[in-house]
């Protein structure tokens, strides 16, 4: 008993109360239901695209960063990544920059230009201005280099490249029930501008967020919320 309501203090303390009490009915809800109903909640933010160094000179120099392809081997090698889902997001037009390290899959990040229509729940995420800002959304790092220079390479040369398409801020949805994604696109400039919490059970699916629509109720998977994300 100890354990748990030292695990419970923990959460809280590391989410806050709010956020630290939808992941308890999350955890409940996707346990009961066997994963049959789910609460997900994001919290949505906007970081500056610049050409500002994110890393000393001499630190990622072995880190090659480049924009991969769809038959790009390293890409489909990542686990939990559905296959069908890669090609799909290429095929929308989504682009995936690769951090490669000794001719291993170091990381990757994805980037679209204009909606996004979200693979986690029925949402389109429409960033404003689009002339000037992207979506970014699956950033992964392999565990292995978790506490390298990856991370930070590989914005610092996304930014890079943005910025000379004319690109000016990136915005993407976190969850808010990890709190370590929090402080990596924190260290990035990232600021919160909204919120976006999601109830669906089977083919239902409530959304209330901090942006109009601001309720949204569907039954069809064709049927999903707009949100407008302006980053200024």
């Amino acid at each position: 008993m100890q354990k748990i309501i030292e695990s419970l203090r923990t959460n809280f303390q590391t989410l806050g109360w709010l956020n630290g009490f939808f992941y308890l009915i999350s955890v409940a809800l996707s346990r009961i239901s066997r994963d049959r109903a789910r609460l997900i909640k994001y919290d949505l933010v906007v970081q500056p695209i610049h050409t500002k160094p994110l890393l000393p000179s001499h630190r990622g120099r072995r880190v090659h960063v480049y924009e991969a392809t769809p038959e790009n081997t390293l890409l489909h090698s990542v686990p939990h990544r559905n296959e069908g889902v890669i090609v799909d997001r290429f095929s929308k037009g989504g682009r995936c920059l690769i951090a490669e390290l000794n001719d291993d899959l170091a990381g990757f990040l994805w980037f679209s230009h204009g909606d996004y229509l979200e693979d986690e729940v029925r949402c389109l995420f429409r960033p404003e201005p689009a002339t000037t800002s992207v979506w970014d959304y699956d950033v992964y790092i392999a565990d292995r280099y978790r506490l390298s220079p990856v991370f930070m390479k590989l914005w610092q040369e996304a930014n890079s490249l943005l910025y000379a398409e004319g690109f000016r801020d990136s915005l993407s949805r976190i969850s808010a029930f990890n709190p370590s994604s929090h402080g990596s696109h924190a260290r990035l400039g990232a600021k919160k501008i909204g919120w976006a919490t999601f109830l669906v059970v089977g083919s239902m699916q409530l959304m209330w967020a901090s942006r109009s629509p601001f309720l949204h109720l569907s039954f069809r998977e064709r049927h999903y919320p707009v949100l407008r994300l302006r980053a200024r």
